[in-house]
């Protein structure tokens, strides 16, 4: 049997029929702070606008009396939440349209929406911790259907949404989910570790910085020339496969599962990768890392599961072959940026590497590693500020709302990749001890495949892999003995 794999279907009533409705409060700051509008910054805008979900369990923390009670535990959240909000203040802002049509962050004390939910049912019955969208709270804060969540002249968008949710058998999960256009993945679990440090009564370890513009304003004149992966083009302008396949892609069904990777399994593979590398004579200035050859093989996997074995052999030199595929990795440019620590916002840059498919499938993974760091290398500080530029030239087109990372519109053959290894999430701890699983909670997309690569719960140099594939490519995956040998 496959190890640690677990899904969860979002289109099950039985299971939703187990969750009960939400009681809903606002918690804002614990000090009243000045109202102000905080303008975002280009690469705040750049962002696809959606919300940036995760979940965290604890198991038994109920019975076991880790926590006296559910009561008690709901109002040590919401009471540490208030005060860690005074230094996170635009989290408890609203996203709004202002009067010259443009987006930015009301910082207004409007607060943080904080649902609390019971399921009656046992974590384990509902297959044990693994990423659950129907907790996260999106859906009872009656935000639209999403994924994308952009105010209108009505309808203001909050910047954070906690749901909290009891267990029957005493196990709680917290899902946190804060807007993307407000903070990255770091900046996101900053808040979370945070807010964490102040519930067991500790001062912040390191305090947000909020000087965006200031840190972060396109020159004069603005120079674009640097960025590539960035489009204003539709689905339809950018889209590589026919128009048939992308509405099947579109339909079909996705699931979402996750899988660990042992830190002796990933010794062996940085091996084999790099063993590869030498075998091919070629020189590189270090070995490949983790999360080099991790996505190497993953894209290498991925892109074979899109086509059954059979149709490549029938294919032989024709279109498999002349397909382009691409590999999105979202780079953290903070240090490259020299930002000073603590920043809070967003300063990702989505690089990507580009190949045939067929010489991803036929040569070594050392080949996809070498694209893969040669695109990661090259979002720099000049690249990152380069794409500031690109977004400012981008104001004065017809529509800059549409300026965004092509990964958003890749549909059939790229794959997008995100790394929170770095990200501290177990020590996200409450009072009640580390979480039993942390993970991102986004539904399932059907426009990517995605791979967002997680730490474990298990060590520092174990991984879990959540992958968001199309069944029938998820179902090949499964099924490839390199995959399994590695993941299962």
């Amino acid at each position: 049997m496959p190890h640690f794999v677990n899904q969860w279907m979002f289109t099950d009533d039985a299971y939703l029929s187990k969750v009960r409705p939400s009681t809903r409060t606002i918690v804002a700051p614990s000090v009243h702070l000045r109202e102000q509008w905080l303008p975002l910054s280009n690469l705040d805008r750049v962002v696809t606008p959606t919300f940036v979900s995760a979940i965290f369990f604890y198991k038994d923390v109920l019975s076991s009396r880790r926590a006296c009670c559910m009561k008690d535990l709901t109002a040590s959240l919401k009471q540490s939440l208030a005060k860690v909000l005074v230094e996170f203040y635009p989290l408890a802002g609203r996203l709004e349209i202002k009067e010259d049509g443009e987006v930015d962050l009301h910082c207004n004390n409007a607060g943080a929406i904080f649902f609390e939910t019971s399921v009656s049912a046992t974590l384990s019955e509902l297959g044990g911790p693994q990423p659950m969208p129907v907790l996260s709270g999106l859906d009872a804060a009656r935000l639209g259907p999403g994924p994308l969540y952009i105010p209108d002249a009505l309808t203001p968008i909050p910047a954070l949404i906690v749901n909290v949710a009891e267990f029957q058998c005493g196990s709680v999960a917290v899902a946190v989910n804060w807007h993307h256009t407000v903070a990255d993945g770091s900046a996101g679990c900053h808040f979370l570790r945070s807010w964490s440090e102040v519930a067991r009564g500790h001062n912040l370890s390191l305090v947000p910085n909020h000087d965006r513009l200031l840190l972060l304003r396109p020159r004069s004149p603005p120079d674009p020339s640097l960025v590539a992966g960035y489009s204003t083009g539709t689905l339809d302008e950018v889209c590589r496969v026919q128009p048939h396949e992308a509405a099947a892609l579109k339909t079909d069904t996705v699931l979402v599962k996750q899988f660990r990777l042992r830190e002796e399994n990933l010794r062996l593979l940085k091996a084999a990768v790099n063993a590869d590398a030498s075998r091919e004579g070629s020189i590189e200035a270090r070995p490949f890392s983790s999360a080099e050859c991790v996505s190497a093989t993953l894209w290498r996997m991925i892109t074979r599961a899109r086509v059954p074995e059979e149709e490549r052999e029938r294919d032989g030199a024709g279109e498999v072959s002349s397909r382009k595929t691409r590999f999105f990795i979202f780079v953290d440019a903070r240090k490259r940026m020299r930002l000073p620590d603590g920043f809070f916002g967003n300063v990702v840059a989505a690089a990507y590497a580009e190949s045939l498919e067929s010489d991803i499938l036929r040569r070594p993974p050392c080949y996809a590693a070498r694209l893969i760091r040669a695109a990661t290398v090259n979002a720099s500080d000049a690249f990152m500020r380069s794409l500031i530029d690109w977004l400012e030239v981008q104001k004065s087109s017809p529509d800059p709302v549409s300026a965004k990372a092509e990964h958003v519109l890749s549909v059939g053959h790229d794959v997008a990749a995100t790394f929170w290894t770095w990200f501290g999430l177990y020590d996200v701890d409450f009072g009640w001890g580390k979480a039993d699983l942390a993970l991102r909670n986004a539904p399932p997309r059907h426009l990517i495949d995605g791979v967002a690569m997680m730490p474990s719960p298990d060590g520092a140099r174990d991984m879990v892999a959540l992958l968001n594939l199309h069944r029938d490519r998820m179902l090949r995956l499964e099924h490839d003995p390199e995959f399994r040998a590695l993941f299962m």
